[in-house]
C-alpha cells in the first residue's frame, strides 16, 4: 500500500512557551489504500481540527537501502613526490 505524509492545517498550540514541542509540527506519515483514506485517519486522529483541514500528499520513504561501491567514488589520496 502506498504511504501519504498528511499535516495539520490548524495552528499549533504551544502554549506559549519558548521551548515548544516541535514534534506536533512533523508529518504524520500513514499508510492506505489512497488519499482519502489517509484524510479519514487524520480526521480519527484529530476531530477537533477538522474544519480546519489537512494537507495528504503522496510520500516515497526511503525505506530501501541501495548497496554502493565506495571504491568508485572514494579514490585513495595520491603521494606526491618530494622534491
Amino acid at each position: 500500500m502506498p504511504e501519504f505524509r498528511c499535516t495539520r492545517n490548524a495552528l499549533y498550540d504551544d502554549g506559549g512557551q519558548e521551548d515548544a514541542d516541535l514534534s506536533v509540527r512533523q508529518g504524520h506519515y500513514i499508510i492506505a489504500q489512497n488519499e482519502e483514506q489517509a484524510l479519514e485517519e487524520m480526521r480519527a486522529r484529530f476531530p477537533k481540527e477538522v474544519e480546519a483541514g489537512f494537507t495528504v500528499h503522496p510520500w516515497k520513504s526511503f525505506r530501501e537501502v541501495v548497496p554502493i561501491n565506495r571504491d568508485q567514488y572514494c579514490q585513495p589520496k595520491q603521494e606526491q613526490p618530494q622534491s
